[in-house]
């Protein structure tokens, strides 16, 4: 099933808030900045709505060319879904700018026992870009919400992966979101390892994420022909052509991948830019396993350079990372290269990693109810939802295991 996610809201944590008037921003021209995940309003905690021309205003001053504003589309936690919702129409929000791209997409959560955060149903929370319509949507369980977005083309991933713990990427989005801890990237990797393609972005979650002020997580979207407009920017997330930021715009990651000529190999170069001295690890990254890493300091002026050579036996990706004492800074999304036409298949572990879960699934982490929220008749059938939804994986192991032979 190919199905536009996102790793999305994500993951986000890094108190810097970027300089205001900051000028030397190290990326390229035809990459732009954005936050894919902020609201107007965040209920009775948040204060007051903020507008939309606050919004606007803070782009300015952070530079960045897209914001994604959410709506409620689930339980009302923000306050004001009537009057939000309707500005979900494909069209950008009257206050953008020839430069600053303002548009109105969703946030969907169902809990069935009110508006806590210790109590989630089994949904969690989706974020929803490029709607052409929506409403409020009830549901139990987050595939209906899904199909639904997905009729529309939209790109559609699971937020807040940041409180899942280690070892334990138990959700399976196509686009992925990056946070405070590496656990996205963990589960990431799983899922590249796996044959999928997810997308990767990064975004604040503000004003609900007090601590993430607007711009100071990332996600870079390219745009070679230098004339962005909303639909290409998530069109770039959900391909998972994208750049991921926790350190604002601090630093950049240039990465080119081409075929050297022999069978299954290619050259490998990643530049490293900082807007000042940015002492770090920079990594490359094949089917997660670092296979060169270098000790280093990028500045205005001096680049560092990685360059390398990786011959591929079969089907697999490349990324790049810079590593800091908290983890990744900034993160590439993935470069796949195909061999004999065959999709990616790691080793029989990633798929397992997915198939175990039935039992953190159906009882999250967190100590929520799951599935036994449900009642009788519904709760079987969502059971019954997700077990089909393993069935994917035990074929990918299968195939992974030909392959270790």
């Amino acid at each position: 099933m190919d199905m536009h996610l996102l790793l999305a809201a994500v993951l986000l944590i890094f108190a810097i808030a970027p300089a205001n008037g900051q000028s030397r921003n190290p990326e390229p021209a035809g990459w732009f900045a954005g936050d894919a995940h902020v609201h107007c309003d965040c209920g009775v905690a948040s204060g007051e709505p903020v507008s939309p021309q606050y919004l606007l205003e803070a782009m300015k001053v952070n530079k960045l060319s897209v914001l994604s504003v959410l709506a409620d589309l689930g339980n009302g936690e923000v306050r004001e879904p009537l009057q939000d919702l309707p500005r979900i129409n494909a069209v950008d929000d009257p206050a953008s700018t020839a430069d600053r791209i303002l548009h109105w997409d969703a946030e969907w959560r169902f809990d069935p026992l009110g508006v806590t955060f210790d109590q989630k149903a089994v949904g969690g929370h989706l974020i929803v870009l490029g709607l052409r319509h929506a409403e409020r949507r009830f549901a139990e369980y987050p595939w209906a919400i899904l199909d639904w977005a997905i009729e529309q083309n939209a790109v559609v991933g699971f937020a807040h992966l940041q409180y899942l713990p280690r070892g334990i990427p138990q959700v399976s989005s196509k686009v992925k979101d990056v946070d405070g801890s590496d656990t996205a990237i963990e589960s990431y990797y799983h899922l590249l390892n796996c044959g999928f393609r997810p997308g990767l972005a990064a975004s604040t979650d503000f004003p609900c994420n007090f601590r993430e002020p607007i711009g100071s997580l990332l996600t870079y979207s390219s745009e070679p022909a230098g004339k962005l407009t909303y639909d290409r920017c998530i069109k770039g997330i959900g391909r998972g052509n994208t750049m991921v930021s926790r350190n604002v715009h601090e630093e950049f990651l240039d990465v080119t991948v081409n075929s050297h000529g022999s069978p299954g190999g290619v050259t490998v170069d990643v530049h490293w830019s900082g807007a000042e001295r940015s002492p770090g690890r920079l990594e490359s990254v094949h089917n997660g396993i670092v296979v060169a890493s270098q000790e280093a300091s990028a500045a205005p002026g001096a680049q560092v350079k990685l360059h390398q050579s990786v011959v591929f036996r079969h089907s697999g990706w490349l990324c790049a990372p810079v590593m800091g004492a908290k983890g990744h800074r900034i993160h590439s999304g993935a470069t796949f290269v195909t061999v004999d036409g065959e999709p990616v298949r790691a080793s029989a572990s990633h798929a397992e990693v997915f198939r175990s879960l039935d039992r953190q699934t159906v009882r999250p982490h967190d100590g929520s109810r799951g599935l036994e929220c449900l009642p009788g008749a519904r709760r079987t059938r969502a059971r019954a939802r997700h077990l089909k939804a393993r069935e994917p994986y035990t074929a990918i192991a299968a195939s992974a295991r030909q392959l270790e032979k």
